[in-house]
């Protein structure tokens, strides 16, 4: 089969994606499942959307390819190529290109009608039923609104537009920008700002997390799924195993790491009977299925837990820890510690415990997710306390091991 750079399907991308630079950069004899020539097409495909990006090395079991850039010099995703490879019939570009333009008067019109309009005007014959599979998509798309005018579904373009929402558009390069790189969904801003033509992005990021792309369409599914309270059917994929799961959950909120950048569904699996935090990038496929009227109770106590949660796992044990961390700060010459306590603590205490002394405390369900926080503040600490001895007797041995590892003195 002939190399082709557009597929069809932007399930398949994701897949492939994710296979090269999520799940560790295969080589030819690791992409199981796949014929030597699919590695091949499927390699030169994200090769021509990435360019200089990739880089490659050979390894033991052969020559493996991965992502490579700086993200102080990324002014913009290169990833977001992989949205604009979908292919298209010549005749899908003809009706997309004659229905906007016909549309463009801003008169409704039903599909009849719309289809009579296209042959007398463009001299072009569409079949009803794809002019009606056409409006329908663009109508979910928000392309156009339709509108229920008697027995018949009108269709007009949408007045929600780029003009309409920014009417002075001063600093909507600067807005799209920066939405463009950060924000969920941002692929939108990308493609907005290269539609007018300001794609010259001045601002640079220190963590850009580039691949979340990959994970948007999955997002999208999922916010609507806890919007309307429904379920969802997960396709699951094992990080270490590679093996697919299918299963029902309660979706409750979804969480960003932010030392890692990773994002997580928190919900509750019915079947199991219990709660999970499910990396985006390990899902598969989302599903929406009708909630059940017990769904309302999981919530609420998703929420209760979360509440007491420091990372981004949900946990299903009630069980909450007390941890108590006491640090040096001058009140006088460096409020900003203090500052940084009542921010970063999340709905913790913090007071006063002496002179230059202050007590951050906080009821977790793991205090072991804070040890990464904590240890920000080496060489403040005064002590710690936790009702889990275990955790601080690792922290303690951890500062004894680096010690030991650089050198250290007693």
């Amino acid at each position: 089969m002939a190399y082709r750079e557009l597929v069809k399907r932007f399930e398949s991308v994701r897949e492939y994606m994710r296979d090269f630079l999520v799940f560790g950069y295969k080589t030819r004899r690791e992409f199981d499942g796949k014929s030597a020539r699919t590695y091949d097409n499927e390699r030169r495909r994200i090769e021509s959307w990435l360019g200089d990006n990739l880089r490659w090395e050979y390894r033991a079991k052969g020559k493996a390819v991965f992502l490579s850039m700086d993200a102080a010099e990324l002014a913009h995703n290169p990833l977001y190529r992989a949205w604009q490879s979908k292919s298209f019939t010549d005749n899908d570009i003809t009706l997309h290109f004659c229905l906007l333009d016909l549309l463009a008067d801003g008169l409704p019109r039903h599909a009849e009608e719309i289809t009579d309009a296209l042959a007398a005007r463009y001299g072009t014959l569409f079949e009803l039923p794809t002019v009606r599979r056409k409006l329908k998509e663009y109508a979910e798309l928000g392309i156009l609104e339709a509108q229920k005018q008697g027995r018949a579904l009108c269709y007009a373009l949408s007045p929600c537009t780029l003009d309409s929402l920014f009417p002075d558009p001063a600093r909507l390069p600067e807005l799209l920008c920066f939405f463009g790189e950060t924000a969920p969904l941002s692929v939108v801003g990308s493609f907005l700002a290269s539609r007018r033509g300001e794609e010259d992005c001045k601002l640079r990021f220190k963590h850009h997390f580039i691949v979340h792309t990959l994970e948007d369409q999955v997002l999208l599914t999922a916010l609507e799924a806890i919007r309307t309270q429904s379920r969802l059917e997960v396709t699951n994929v094992s990080g270490r195993s590679g093996l697919e799961q299918v299963t029902a959950a309660v979706p409750v909120k979804i969480m960003v790491s932010v030392q890692t950048g990773r994002r997580y569904l928190a919900a509750w699996l019915p079947e199991q009977r219990h709660f999970v935090s499910l990396r985006l990038d390990y899902i598969k496929a989302l599903s929406l299925r009708p909630g059940q009227e017990e769904d309302g109770a999981c919530r609420a106590l998703a929420e209760e837990r979360l509440a007491h949660s420091w990372g981004s796992i949900l946990h299903s044990n009630p069980r909450l820890e007390r941890f108590s961390m006491t640090v040096a700060a001058d009140e006088a010459r460096e409020p900003y510690i203090i500052q940084r306590l009542r921010r970063e603590s999340r709905c913790g205490t913090v007071e006063q415990a002496g002179p230059g002394l202050w007590r951050c405390t906080r009821y977790v369900c793991d205090a072991g997710e804070m040890m990464n926080w904590v240890k920000t503040f080496i060489g403040r600490i005064v002590s710690l306390e936790c009702d889990n001895q275990s955790v601080v007797d690792r922290f303690y041995d951890d500062i004894r091991r680096m010690a030991e590892l650089y050198g250290g003195e007693d």
